[in-house]
C-alpha cells in the first residue's frame, strides 16, 4: 500500500517537473525574439531650381477694332452700283456705292441758272447804287438774293455728292446690307466698316490691382489663337463698374499681318514686379491644414515639412510660384500619404517635374 502512494508521488512530481520546464521554455523564446524594427515611408522628392522672373497681373478680355462704322446714306436714292464687295479693303475716300441721280441734274442746272441771274441783278444794282440811281435797300436785296441763289446751289451739289457714298476712313467692308436697286433712304446703313489696322484689348482689373498699372505699361496680349501681340496700356478707367466693383482697362495692339480679327478672346498680360520662382507639377501642389495652397518636401532631418506658396504664372503643364527655397527637396510622390512632422525616407525623382 505504502509503495503504491510512494508511486503515485513520484508520478505527480515528475509531471510538474515537466510542465514547469515547458512554460520556462516559452517564457525564454518570448524574451529572446527581437521586436521588429518600423519601416519608414517612402517618398519621391526632387531639388527644384529657382529662376527670376516676371510677375504678371492676367486679365481675360477681347479684340475690338479701333474703328468701327455703320455708314448710312446722307441723301435717298436708289442704289445704282456697288464699287467694292464684302471682304474688299479700301483706302480712305474710296468710293463704295453710288445712288440713282433721280433727276438732281435739272435741279442742278436750274440752281446754276438762278445764281447766275442773281449775280447780274446784283451787280446791276451796285452799278445803279453808283450813279445813286436806286437805293441801299434796293441793293442789300440784290445781295441777299444772290446769297440764297448760291446756297441753294450748294445744297444741290453737297446733294448730289452724297449719291456718291466713300469711306470715311481705310478699312475692311464688312457688310454691304442693302440691295443693288433698293430705295436707299436718308439715314438708312448702307455699308459696314472696320478698321482692323490696330485693336484695343479690353478688360476689367480689379480694385487691388488697380494701384499697379499705368498708361504706357507695356503688355503681353496671348489671343485665344494661339498668337502673341506686344502692345501698351491706352486706357484705365477712373470709374468702378457699379455691379462688378471692378475698372475697365484697355490696351493697344497693332495688326502689322492683317491676319488678326476683331471679337476674338485675348488674356492680357501685364508684368508689375520680378520675382524668384520655381517650376512645379500640379501633382506636387498640395492645400495645408487652413487650406492654403502649398508643397509638401522634406528637409536635413527628412522631416516632412509645408511651404506655403503664391502663384506666379500658370500653363497647361504647370504652374510658377514663388515661396520654394534654392534646391528645396520637394516631394513629388507620396506626398498625399505622409503628414507633416513625419519622417521619411527620401528617394530622389530622376523623372523631373
Amino acid at each position: 500500500m505504502k509503495t503504491s502512494w510512494l508511486a503515485a508521488g513520484l508520478l505527480v512530481f515528475a509531471l510538474v517537473i515537466w510542465m514547469a520546464s515547458g512554460m520556462l521554455s516559452k517564457e525564454d523564446t518570448s524574451t529572446s525574439q527581437e521586436e521588429p524594427e518600423t519601416s519608414l515611408m517612402r517618398v519621391a522628392v526632387q531639388g527644384l531650381g529657382v529662376e527670376t522672373m516676371d510677375r504678371e497681373i492676367a486679365l481675360q478680355g477681347q479684340l475690338e477694332p479701333i474703328q468701327h462704322l455703320l455708314l448710312k446714306a446722307q441723301t435717298s436714292g436708289s442704289l445704282k452700283q456697288f464699287m467694292v464687295a464684302k471682304g474688299d479693303r479700301v483706302e480712305q475716300g474710296a468710293p463704295l456705292l453710288t445712288l440713282d441721280l433721280a433727276g438732281r441734274e435739272n435741279t442742278l442746272a436750274e440752281a446754276q441758272a438762278r445764281v447766275k441771274t442773281a449775280r447780274s441783278e446784283q451787280k446791276a444794282a451796285e452799278s445803279l447804287r453808283q450813279q445813286r440811281l436806286q437805293s441801299q435797300l434796293q441793293l442789300e436785296q440784290s445781295e441777299a438774293s444772290l446769297e440764297t441763289a448760291l446756297a441753294l446751289l450748294a445744297a444741290v451739289e453737297l446733294d448730289i455728292a452724297n449719291t456718291t457714298i466713300t469711306a470715311p476712313f481705310s478699312a475692311v467692308v464688312n457688310d454691304l446690307p442693302a440691295d443693288l436697286g433698293s430705295l436707299v433712304e436718308r439715314g438708312d446703313v448702307v455699308a459696314e466698316l472696320v478698321d482692323d489696322s490696330a485693336f484695343n484689348v479690353s478688360a476689367q482689373a480689379s480694385q487691388q490691382s488697380l494701384s499697379q498699372l499705368r498708361l504706357g505699361q507695356e503688355v503681353t496680349v496671348e489671343l485665344i489663337t494661339g498668337e502673341i501681340l506686344p502692345g501698351r496700356l491706352t486706357y484705365i478707367s477712373s470709374i468702378a463698374d457699379t455691379q462688378t466693383r471692378s475698372f475697365a482697362v484697355e490696351a493697344r495692339v497693332e495688326n502689322t499681318t492683317g491676319s488678326i480679327a476683331a471679337g476674338v478672346s485675348a488674356s492680357m498680360h501685364i508684368p508689375v514686379e520680378q520675382v524668384n520662382a520655381t517650376f512645379v507639377s500640379p501633382s506636387a501642389m498640395s492645400l495645408g491644414e487652413d487650406g492654403e495652397l502649398g508643397v509638401k518636401a522634406v528637409d536635413e532631418n527628412d522631416t516632412v515639412i509645408f511651404l506655403p506658396i503664391e502663384l506666379v504664372s500658370t500653363s497647361i503643364d504647370g504652374a510658377w510660384v514663388s515661396g520654394i527655397p534654392a534646391d528645396t527637396q520637394v516631394i513629388t510622390m507620396g506626398q498625399g500619404f505622409v503628414n507633416v512632422g513625419e519622417v521619411v525616407e527620401p528617394v530622389s525623382d530622376n523623372g523631373g517635374n
